[in-house]
């Protein structure tokens, strides 16, 4: 078990909401290194690295897009590029590029939380820090009911393709119109779905009035102590810089 698995699942969702204030501490590319190593290490410890992989084009558009429309909005510094109306400035370049890697951290620390967080535990925290126990339900459904939504899209779409719907070879309006056979199945099936958990969870006492008692037992170590100081330090760093 990993070194983040054995922290309280409240310290986890606090440590989460603590993660997103270094990546604003930093005023260049610079000064995030400290916290990117950071979170690197947190990515081999939860062992993450196959999402992560699933998200690098995503984070490679979120940075090139971040690149490209700060240093068109924010044509400031020196002028290191120009062609015609069209100019690259330093200062504009350097901001897009530590805002890109501030959007990038703000993705790896979600994927850390979610990598090492089961949706039960997920449930514990928010139930433990105050929010109502069908409230942290149904937030954390959406957790687990995304991907089977998503599965379930997957499905229908390869299904309607084997009838002979064309998404591809066909132009934008007519695409649109193609994908109702997509669309109502996804509806159908979802409210089937919903239907269908709304009894499981009747059936479990959803409604129960009262405390309630947790499968798994969580206890607060070191670790819980360690890992929000560790976060405080390194964001330190980030703010002192340049590194």
């Amino acid at each position: 078990m990993s070194f983040l698995s054995r922290v309280h699942p409240t310290t986890r969702v606090l440590c989460l909401g603590l993660s997103f204030i270094p990546p604003f501490l930093g005023d260049g590319a610079i000064d995030l290194l400290p916290w990117l190593i950071l979170l690197g290490v947190g990515l081999f410890d939860v062992a993450a690295w196959t999402t992560l992989r699933r998200l690098l084009p995503v984070l490679g558009i979120l940075f090139m897009m971040s690149v490209a429309l700060w240093t068109v909005f924010r044509p400031e510094g020196a002028v290191l590029w120009s062609a015609g109306p069209l100019a690259l400035h330093q200062d504009g370049l350097l901001h897009g590029v530590t805002t890109g890697l501030r959007l990038c951290c703000f993705t790896l620390s979600a994927v850390i939380f979610l990598a090492c967080t089961p949706i039960e535990a997920f449930t514990r925290a928010l139930t433990s820090l105050g929010l109502p126990w069908p409230m942290s339900i149904d937030l954390t459904l959406t957790f687990r009911l995304t991907p089977l939504f998503l599965e379930t899209g997957q499905v229908i779409l390869q299904a309607q393709r084997a009838r002979g719907l064309d998404l591809d070879g066909v132009g934008p309006w007519r695409r649109l119109r193609n994908t109702v056979p997509v669309i109502v199945p996804i509806l159908v099936s979802g409210l089937r779905r919903a239907d269908q958990l709304a009894i499981a969870l009747e059936a479990r006492g959803f409604g129960r009035v009262g405390p309630r008692s947790a499968l798994l037992a969580h206890r607060v170590g070191w670790r819980d102590a360690a890992l929000p100081l560790g976060i405080v330090i390194i964001g330190g760093v980030v703010a002192i810089g340049p590194f």
